[in-house]
């Protein structure tokens, strides 16, 4: 045998080896080395995470028959790539379509990302244990070996980069061979926006889990956008956009503008919690809003009853005067010595109106804040006791007789059978007073003509009882109508309407009555609403 022909086979024999280890290595045996591409300076460093994890993709089992892949007794799994890089980020979008395809990608973008997020925060703990890692920067190196290995991509850190274990923490880095792109690009698809999404979040949760720091990865420039290579910035959240400003001089807002977002881990979550937190704070604003508006009407009863009340003290006041005058006219004629029977007559028959008057004024201001105090404490109050429901709604349709004088409203109250009940006097006296005031902001036709107001109070049976409110005024149109209970809403906001007053007499009726409420309205046919709700015999029925 010629020494050339042995150079040959020897040559041969050496091939047959390599191959013989690429087949029991199940072909974890790369084609050229490194396959991570770092800085000088770390090179030493990951070529020792390198040496590991080869060592590990070594032991590999494979057993369709128990259905397992195991890689140094570690499970894995393998996966379709496009079955993640477009088949499951299609299926989202068409799952969210109806917010808007913007919208809609970046909810499937926020998806990819988190689970990706999640698998690189685990998968590094794992590798972390197997690698022995106890360095932050040490604990990197294991990512982007096992990242290549697993068929993730492939690592290439840019010079310049920062892996230190503080807010200052950036990397820039290469992905000259990904999954999602390389999917897209063999369907022949491109993007406007990244496709890397699932391959940013691996890599963020990877260092996360390394340095202890919350990290995000942000894509700038994708091969399925058409680009050279899939190019991407990883920082804290707050400070990407520093960072993609710095490092490529473009605006992180001219990025966004075509889709290239900042995810955030769980984002969703957080964003939940805030529209939660935001809802909590929006239920006690308007809580402490319909309360003040409760206020309000009772603060309406106020004005009315001050003035009700001043008119008979006004002629209390005239009374007691004239009293006085009576009496300096008397003492006069006693100091001169002309004092006479007739006199004395003249005195008491004058002084025996006055304090009559005084009297009759008196008790007809003091029934009138009784009245008032009655209904105003009701108002502010959802106990239960029993009543005369029919002298009840007299009672507070007298307290507000004032406003009602004053809007030209003529107010006729009709009922029907026994309402002796145990019901929510607040509640009726609230409801009754928001009526009355929703028809002075918007009944009244604003022509100082009289508008007629009609209450009927009916006992349909044992446990229940219809009242019933009509306005002659202008009515309500379709629209309005339609609205009319929702919370602020309101056709006379310029004119210091809330919107709240007809939401209250439903979420009384509702909650307080356990009751319903129906509303009839028509334009120039006036306003009809009908309350029907339980009422007890007993206080002690439920």
């Amino acid at each position: 045998m010629k020494d050339g022909d042995l150079d040959v086979m020897r040559a041969r024999v050496a091939e047959l080896e390599r191959e013989n280890a690429r087949l029991r290595g199940l072909a974890f045996e790369p084609s050229e080395r490194p396959v991570v591409r770092v800085p000088p300076e770390l090179a030493e460093l990951f070529a020792g995470a390198e040496q590991t994890i080869h060592r590990l993709f070594g032991h590999i089992e494979v057993d369709p028959a128990r259905a397992r892949i195991a890689i140094a007794d570690e499970p894995y799994l393998l996966v379709r790539a496009s079955s993640l890089a477009i088949d499951f980020l299609d299926t989202l979008v068409q799952l969210y379509a109806d917010r808007g395809e913007r919208e809609a990608l970046a909810i499937a973008r926020g998806f990819l990302f988190d689970i990706a997020h999640t698998i690189g925060l685990h998968d590094a703990r794992v590798i972390h244990d197997k690698l022995g890692s106890k360095d932050p920067l040490e604990r990197l190196t294991g990512g982007p070996v096992h990242f290549a290995y697993t068929g993730w991509g492939l690592v290439s850190i840019r010079e310049g980069s920062q892996p230190v274990p503080n807010d200052d923490f950036y990397l820039v880095y290469e992905h000259p061979y990904s999954f999602e792109a390389a999917a897209f690009l063999r369907a022949n698809r491109t993007s406007e926006g990244p496709v890397c999404i699932m391959g940013a979040g691996y890599s963020s949760g990877w260092c996360e889990a390394s340095f202890g720091l919350e990290l995000t990865a942000v894509e700038v420039e994708c091969r399925a956008r058409g680009d050279a290579t899939c190019v991407f910035v990883m920082a804290p959240a707050a400070r990407v956009a520093e960072r993609v400003r710095a490092l490529f001089g473009t605006s992180y807002d001219d990025l966004a503008a075509k889709g290239f977002d900042i995810p955030t881990y769980f984002e969703r979550k957080r964003a939940e919690e805030e529209v939660r937190r935001s809802l909590l704070r929006l239920r006690e604003a308007q809580e402490e809003l319909i309360r003040k508006e409760r206020l309000a009407t009772v603060g309406l009863l106020v004005s009315g009853v001050a003035h009700e009340v001043n008119t008979p003290l006004g002629v209390a006041v005239t009374a007691t005067g004239i009293v006085d005058e009576e009496m300096n006219a008397l003492r006069a004629k006693f100091e001169a010595g002309a004092l006479t029977k007739g006199d004395l007559r003249h005195f008491f028959d004058r002084a025996g109106q006055a304090e009559h008057m005084v009297v009759q004024n008196l008790e007809r201001a003091a029934a009138e804040i009784t009245k008032f105090k009655r209904v105003s404490v009701d108002q502010t109050s959802e106990e239960r006791r029993r009543l005369d429901l029919a002298e009840y709604v007299r009672q507070t349709a007298g307290s507000l007789r004032p406003l009602a004088r004053k809007a030209s409203l003529d107010v006729n109250i009709t009922t029907h059978g026994d309402l002796t009940c145990v019901t929510y006097p607040g509640a009726i006296a609230q409801i009754l007073t928001n009526f009355v005031t929703n028809t002075v902001m918007h009944g009244t036709r604003g022509d100082g003509t009289t508008t007629r107001v009609d209450i009927e109070v009916v006992r349909r049976d044992e446990g229940n009882v219809t009242l019933a409110y009509r306005d002659h005024g202008r009515g309500m149109s379709e629209d309005v109508r339609a609205k009319a209970f929702q919370a602020f809403f309101t056709t006379q906001r310029a004119g210091g309407g809330t919107g709240l007053g007809l939401h209250i007499v439903q979420s009384l009726v509702t909650n307080v009555l356990h009751g319903r409420v129906f509303l009839d309205s028509a334009p120039g046919e006036g306003t009809r609403f009908v309350l029907t709700f339980p009422v007890g015999s007993q206080l002690t029925d439920a």
